[in-house]
């Protein structure tokens, strides 16, 4: 039987990020992921600068990304507000950083294997993680795959049964859009935004409400129909030329609660907790849960502690810490905005407020 110290299942913005921390640090590390990288995503695309100088200490390069410091608001009425982002952020595809972290973590010393995990197992005291292909044991497993996952039903996770009427929608486009610019575009049943990404492609991808999307036959003319209800989605992506053979689409988009860890698997990213895209922190945060999963994990191996009880209440309490203000906040934002007339009242109230749209900004972001 094949064996690693610690296995990673998932090789997302989250998985890799522990892997790489962990390898630097001296542990033995191996990560499961079904799909060579890289690959496209269906992601928002916006990166917050609060984890530039972490990603930079860990040798990714981000020089060609475009600095965003500014947002805009638009709505399907066509009223719109713009305001300086606080801390901003920068235009990166999940082609590109899924990719750079991948070659951080190999560098590093992690061990790659590209099949699909079909179970994990606690054997006390260790783990049998299975593929079609062989089975392997490790001491300790971080599970970071993603929003959803067959692993999910098979350690039946209680949000796994829970049905969700939200599904993200992503396309890459060659058109002009400003490069300093994060645009967050309200629409009836769902809200999206536009960006530009390292390669000079511009990113759209949107949340819409299932019952809104069974109104059209595909995920194609579902976007042909929020363009000809908003004139400032039309403005830019009207004569667009789309980028990929055709569009990405996932549903079932829970952002409800999940539990930090379950049969002693650890999780991290998406697999804990998704913050609503419309706060733009969704893939700092997953890079953030990363590192701060492997730096519990890390002491706690140091320390020869073998309650693992401990270990997951450490984590449960810091991984709380750094994001329940967060994730509170931006879930009150989307109810806001997906309520009639919400966007156009935030819109109102940011113009006669300036700092307003800037504090709430800050609550869904850390610092650098």
């Amino acid at each position: 039987m094949n064996s690693s110290e610690i296995i990673i299942i998932g090789g997302g913005l989250a998985g890799l990020t522990a892997a790489r921390h962990l390898a630097a640090m001296g542990r033995g590390v191996t990560v499961f992921e079904k799909q060579q990288l890289p690959h496209h995503k269906v992601c928002g695309e916006y990166l917050s600068k609060e984890v530039l100088p972490y990603l930079k200490q860990s040798g990714v390069d981000l020089e060609d990304a475009p600095h965003i410091d500014r947002l805009v608001l638009s709505s399907a009425g066509g009223k719109s507000l713009s305001c300086p982002l606080p801390l901003g952020g920068i235009g990166i595809s999940r082609y590109a950083l899924d990719y750079r972290l991948y070659q951080a973590a190999e560098k590093a010393g992690a061990v790659f294997v590209w099949q699909s995990v079909e179970a994990v197992l606690w054997r006390d005291p260790h783990f049998q993680v299975t593929t079609r292909e062989e089975t392997w044991e490790a001491p300790y497993v971080i599970g970071s795959w993603g929003k959803r996952s067959v692993l999910d039903r098979v350690q039946n996770r209680g949000f796994f049964s829970k049905s969700s009427p939200w599904m993200g929608i992503k396309m890459h486009y060659r058109t002009e859009y400003p490069k300093d610019q994060v645009g967050l575009y309200g629409f009836e049943g769902g809200y999206g935004g536009l960006s530009v990404t390292e390669s000079g492609a511009v990113n759209f991808c949107y949340l819409i409400h299932k019952e809104r999307f069974r109104e059209t036959p595909n995920l194609e003319s579902c976007t042909k129909s929020l363009l000809k209800e908003h004139p400032g989605l039309r403005e830019v992506l009207e004569e667009a030329e789309p980028l990929f053979p055709k569009a990405l689409g996932i549903s079932n988009i829970y952002f409800g609660h999940k539990e930090p860890n379950k049969d002693h698997v650890l999780m991290a990213g998406d697999a804990v907790r998704l913050i609503h895209p419309l706060c733009g922190n969704g893939m700092a945060m997953a890079i953030e849960s990363g590192r701060l999963l492997a730096e519990v994990l890390d002491e706690y191996i140091k320390g020869g502690n073998e309650n693992r009880r401990l270990l997951e209440q450490t984590y449960r309490k810091i991984w709380e810490k750094t994001f329940k203000t967060r994730l509170w906040v931006g879930a009150r934002l989307q109810q806001v905005l997906t309520s009639p007339n919400g966007l156009n009242i935030g819109i109102q109230a940011g113009a006669k407020v300036p700092f307003l749209l800037r504090t709430v900004i800050r609550k869904t972001h850390g610092t650098v």
